[in-house]
């Protein structure tokens, strides 16, 4: 699916209960390519509003610690809107393992999407900012070029909404 595509229906579901039903049903289908579809789809939903799947955050995490290794690609999208939908303490918390794992894996893009999904975790949840820090450090030293670009952007997200608190 290509990006554009992916936006076009992402601003359609948005707003559909039915449809975020719809889509959410697709993740979990039998059809790998519908499983990336969709998730690819929910990743775009959920960067201009992450509410519309914040009823389904904890069956999306269990979704996302089961896929296998083969579906990468959902793995990354998945990854992105697990760490976007956790709106509780206990989901962040979740979500940061799953973050954790995702750094452990053989993917470039699986770890770039780890360090800004535990970043955006870490901005809701103080606790984890010791760990995101860690990660971006850690991504600073050893990471890849992709990796230390996605590190220093969560630094910088952290500098702005450290600047909008104390504004």
């Amino acid at each position: 699916m290509g990006l554009e595509r992916a936006r076009a229906e992402a601003r359609e579901i948005e707003g559909e209960k039915r449809a975020v039903k719809a889509l959410v049903a697709g993740m979990f289908g039998e059809d790998a390519e519908l499983r990336k579809r969709s998730a690819d789809v929910a990743r775009r939903i959920t960067e201009v509003d992450a509410a519309p799947l914040f009823r389904h955050a904890d069956e999306l995490m269990g979704l996302l610690a089961e896929l296998s290794l083969e579906e990468s690609r959902t793995r990354w999208h998945l990854g992105l809107v697990v760490a976007r939908v956790a709106h509780t303490r206990e989901q962040r918390l979740r979500a940061a393992r799953l973050m954790e794992q995702l750094m452990e894996d053989e993917s470039n893009v699986a770890r770039c999407l780890a360090i800004e999904g535990m970043g955006l975790l870490a901005g809701e949840e103080a606790s984890l900012r010791g760990v995101a820090e860690e990660m971006v450090e850690r991504a600073l030293r050893e990471g890849t070029p992709a990796m230390r670009s996605r590190a220093r952007h969560v630094r910088r997200q952290w500098v702005k909404a450290e600047r909008r608190k104390d504004g």
